[in-house]
């Protein structure tokens, strides 16, 4: 996938060709154009054998695998798009193979080889090509039960560690613990203890009330009920979005078997993102927290 991405002339059509020549999956590409930006958005369902099972979402969250014509190569940010895709090909493999995912996982992102730049302390990150608001409609989907939000997220000095770490769970507004499996699912998957990335709430806010946030890791957040997780890819150093020769196909590897098992678990209703008991509690007792989805009253 990342021989694949690592392309000036790659589209969405040509990863979607890609994608069904390896198995049975329901591939919907999506062209955006306007003002001179461009991208090609991905929605792909890969099967489950129990229709009625849970239903994960996987988003492949980045501004873009390019930053053309500013530099050439696959950029740093590519990554949410590399694991999200690597992953889509490794579960129709594996369905070939008579192992298919106990529940169907939908995979969305989108294929961007020119996107912007923008100033960000402490290194400059990648702009994505449409506003936030508009490529969550498409990255994010009603039938995702749940979401594992994949990012690149090395651009900061909270995580000194390279590798993949784990945000808490964000729904509705409210910032939740991360569930023990998931944690031992990352311990199993890397070999070692998981790593966690500290969000403030300013970071599962949207985008247009201008604030600072960690990246865009938590954006699918303002768009569902559901809630998410993010799948950090960390380096010890602060390394810019837009940086070229900085993927890494053995963290990339473990960030996408960490989605593959995770998608196991949640479609045999083994693993679960809440704890519904304590999620109506906190309801009950303090109200929602909703609206933290949204860009919050104006201000003068």
């Amino acid at each position: 996938m990342i021989d694949l991405l690592s392309s000036a002339y790659v589209t969405g059509e040509d990863v979607a060709a890609h994608l069904r020549s390896l198995g049975e999956c329901r591939v919907e590409v999506t062209r955006l154009e306007r003002d001179g930006a461009c991208t090609d958005f991905l929605a792909i369902e890969i099967p489950g054998l129990d229709a009625q099972a849970p239903r994960l979402g996987i988003v492949g969250r980045l501004g873009g695998i390019g930053a053309r014509p500013a530099v050439s190569g696959l950029v740093s940010d590519s990554d949410g798009a590399v694991v999200a895709l690597a992953a889509a090909a490794k579960m129709l493999g594996m369905a070939q193979r008579g192992d298919a995912m106990p529940g169907a996982v939908h995979i969305h992102t989108h294929i961007c080889p020119r996107a912007g730049t923008r100033p960000h302390h402490p290194v400059p990150m990648m702009r994505s090509p449409f506003p936030m608001r508009e490529m969550m409609a498409h990255e994010v989907s009603p039938r995702m039960d749940a979401i594992l939000s994949v990012d690149t997220t090395r651009g900061n000095r909270l995580v000194n560690h390279r590798g993949v770490a784990l945000t808490p769970v964000a729904k509705e507004g409210w910032l939740l613990p991360i569930p023990d499996l998931l944690l031992d699912v990352m311990s199993w998957v890397s070999g070692e203890l998981p790593v966690t990335l500290p969000l403030t709430t300013q970071d599962i806010t949207p985008y247009e009330n201008g604030l600072p946030h960690v990246n865009s890791i938590m954006q699918p957040a303002i768009a569902t009920p559901a809630p998410v997780v993010g799948v950090a890819l960390t380096a010890q150093a602060t390394v810019p979005g837009c940086a070229t020769g900085v993927t890494n196909a053995w963290d990339a590897d473990v960030a996408m078997r960490f989605c593959i098992e995770t998608a196991k678990l949640f479609g045999q209703r083994t693993l679960s993102f809440v704890n519904e008991e304590h999620w109506e509690q906190l309801q009950a007792r303090y109200g929602s927290l909703a609206h933290l989805q949204g860009v919050g009253r104006e201000l003068a």
